[in-house]
């Protein structure tokens, strides 16, 4: 077995570490190939071997931040910085991290891919969106769209949440994963995987994180090939990215682009209607429980 540097893969939820932490290990630990999956998602442990347990190799759970990673002896560590109970901010964390370990792999959600990092935020870490969104001040609530206070989120109306995530659940996933965090960290042992390029450029992005450790491949990552087409069709919000870009550009350009209401989702015509209100643009809200499906219906509900 080689040696190979102590690793902290540190990321926010929804943003595939424990995808990442299974590629890494199957292609470190010279054993059987086994599959990450639990259900539809990559959160599988049962691939971790007795072996790699015991001679500390990979940790099966997360740590629970900084100080956690410290006194772990495992060589690969995963954790959430930034979460509430861990710490303070998502790029503090990882800067303290960083002096922890030899290298930090981040994978993270990029422009391309940000509504499905949306979408994995909320749906992901929860049983639902509902339960996600339980931080709502039911006050703000009250104040803002004259509800009961005491009513439960999932009974809302439709154009009352679309208009409370226009708001607020942007900003808020944004400052869980130090939005765009790239731009502010530069570190020489931190690496970031943009999710779009381990998604749709597989091979050369892993040749680029096997440089970053400077380790060697106990396999071909060609081998991996059919486990990752598997990923990403079971990725369920993979498209709204594409989609919320086809609606928009074709407001600006002034074509009447069509969908079925069921392509996008209350989280994606959130994101349309802040986009537009980036633009001046306001779209009506009281009553608009069905969001237009074509370009046209939908400059009509403009203000």
């Amino acid at each position: 077995m080689q040696d190979f540097p102590r690793i902290n893969i540190a990321f926010s939820g929804g943003a595939y570490g424990h995808y990442l932490k299974w590629i890494l290990y199957s292609l470190l630990i010279d054993e059987p190939l086994v599959s990450p999956f639990h259900g539809s998602t990559s959160h599988g442990k049962d691939y971790i071997s007795d072996y790699a347990k015991n001679a500390k190799l990979f940790e099966s759970r997360m740590c629970l931040g900084a100080e956690e990673i410290a006194n772990n002896p495992y060589q690969v560590t995963i954790t959430h910085p930034g979460s509430p109970t861990n710490n303070p901010s998502f790029l503090d964390g990882i800067h303290r991290i960083s002096t922890l370990v030899d290298c930090v792999l981040i994978p993270y959600i990029d422009h391309n891919t940000y509504l499905l990092g949306v979408h994995n935020g909320l749906y992901k870490p929860f049983d639902s969106m509902y339960t996600a969104l339980e931080y709502v001040d039911r006050e703000d609530l009250q104040k803002g769209w004259g509800i009961d206070a005491s009513q439960d989120i999932s009974d809302l109306p439709n154009w009352i949440l679309r208009e409370h995530h226009s708001l607020n659940l942007f900003n808020s996933w944004e400052s869980q994963c130090a939005w765009f965090l790239p731009n502010h960290l530069k570190k020489s042992n931190c690496k970031f995987v943009f999710i779009s390029n381990l998604f749709y450029n597989f091979l050369p992005t892993i040749e680029q994180i096997r440089q970053f450790l400077d380790v060697k491949w106990i396999r071909d990552p060609r081998d991996l090939l059919d486990f990752h087409r598997t990923n990403v069709k079971q990725q369920k919000y993979k498209n709204q990215d594409a989609l919320a870009s086809q609606i928009l550009n074709s407001i600006a350009d002034g074509t009447n682009f069509k969908w079925n209401a069921s392509d996008i989702t209350l989280q994606t015509e959130a994101f349309i209607q802040r986009a537009l209100q980036q633009q001046d643009i306001m779209l009506q809200c009281n009553g608009l429980n069905n969001f237009p499906t074509s370009t046209d219906k939908l400059i009509e509900v403009f203000e």
